[in-house]
């Protein structure tokens, strides 16, 4: 069989798998049926009287931006199923821009593995779940991925780099008035474009295009008042975003999470780092050493859990499983703690990078499913942590596939029988 029959016949395969979840009820992650069921009543208020909702928006208490149920607002009156089926096909699109972004990044590798590697993207629960009970955070990702492909444009070709950079934030907004999250990368993609561009006229539009189109957003929260970010559906995200009992949580379960995704890369040989170089300097080990303890000493999930009885991302559940306790994810959290500085060795902007993921999540709960598919996305196509293009050879696809697989029945598995 032939590479090209052999890619469209897998296509196939994954495609009816998703089919089938979605004329199954499937919910990998065990919350998407329940938050599509809950808030159905928004589209319907804004099928109702758009106006009205749109303007008292925030009574409604969810920290959800509007657009979505906006755009789902307008496939009410043609039945659930059409709207569903139309944002589940949307949603496939997000592994299509994911290979041509990895085209783009890894230009050298033969385009099967980059077409197969991609899909994998179709064994995350996160996707699969909210493909088939459709939820703002993925339309997010979807805009998201898109404004991810025209920076990689941007950067790695040199004719219309403005054009690509507008073009970048223009869906970079569109993810953020999807998933307000994603707002922050605007300064990782602004940093970049003032390196290429300086201080000249390129970037006073780039300045100039920022501000309209995040205009209608700041008139909404801040002189319509309309802020439900803030509401009672936000989990007292204001009140406790700076305090060191969130923060803490941010810090020690967001390495936790990123390791899940680093681990396969790492089971595949594919990086080597000199951890020699950084145990040498022992003052500096210390350093982090002393870091990582403050953040494990103000570290307290247990009563965020208790608000939704769920949350934490796959290490915190596995720790609290096994040992009842937290010793398996501070021992996970402080190894990729040390990796991560390796990484911020490696090449500085990895540290913008990772300091927004962690600001981009300002509510006291924390779900792994808020972080996927981004943190994967973004190890593979915006960090710089040593992945080259001879990397992606059939033995890396097929760990990966075999873990996010094995991830995939495990969730069906907890979610069905447990």
């Amino acid at each position: 069989m032939e590479k090209t029959q052999k890619i469209n016949f897998f296509i196939i395969i994954i495609y009816f798998s998703i089919i089938a979840g979605y004329l199954f009820g499937e919910d990998s992650i065990g919350g998407a049926y329940n938050d599509y069921t809950s808030h159905y009543h928004i589209a319907e208020k804004f099928n109702e009287n758009f106006i009205f909702t749109l303007l008292n928006y925030d009574d409604l208490g969810h920290r959800h931006s509007p657009l979505f149920y906006i755009l789902k607002s307008f496939f009410i009156n043609f039945g659930e199923n059409l709207h569903r089926i139309f944002f589940l096909h949307l949603f496939l699109l997000i592994p299509y821009f994911c290979y041509k972004c990895l085209k783009l990044t890894y230009s050298k590798v033969d385009k099967y593995y980059l077409k197969i590697f991609s899909l994998i993207l179709l064994l995350f629960p996160t996707i699969r779940s909210y493909s088939i009970w459709p939820d703002p955070h993925l339309l997010g990702t979807f805009f998201f991925i898109i404004s991810i492909y025209f920076f990689l444009k941007f950067k790695y070709q040199e004719k219309n780099q403005f054009l690509n950079s507008l073009l970048n934030i223009f869906f970079l907004a569109l993810a953020s008035y999807s998933s307000p999250n994603l707002s922050l990368f605007a300064v990782y993609f602004f940093y970049e474009y003032f390196l290429k561009f300086k201080l000249s006229f390129e970037i006073l539009i780039i300045i100039i295009f920022n501000i309209i189109l995040s205009t209608p957003f700041f008139y909404y929260i801040l002189v319509l008042d309309i802020n439900f970010m803030l509401k009672d559906g936000a989990w007292n995200i204001g009140e406790n975003f700076y305090s060191l009992n969130n923060l803490s949580n941010k810090f020690i379960i967001l390495l936790s999470i990123i390791f899940f995704y680093l681990f396969p890369i790492f089971l595949s040989g594919k990086l080597n780092f000199k951890y020699v170089s950084l145990l040498n300097k022992k003052l500096y080990l210390l350093l982090y050493i002393l870091i990582f303890v403050m953040f494990a000493y103000f570290f307290d999930f247990e009563k965020v859990y208790s608000l939704t009885n769920s949350g934490g991302g796959f290490v915190y559940n596995l720790s609290q499983f096994i040992f009842k306790n937290n010793l398996l994810l501070y021992f996970i959290s402080f190894i990729t703690f040390v990796i991560l500085i390796i990484f911020f060795k490696y090449n500085k902007k990895n540290l913008i990078i990772i300091l927004l993921l962690l600001l981009s999540h300002p509510q006291v709960t924390i779900w792994q499913a808020n972080f996927s598919p981004t943190i994967f996305l973004i190890i593979f196509l915006i960090l710089d942590i040593g992945i080259k293009n001879k990397h992606f050879d059939r033995k890396f696809i097929l760990i990966n596939y075999g873990y996010f697989l094995t991830y995939l029945i495990a969730s069906l598995f907890k979610n069905i029988i447990l």
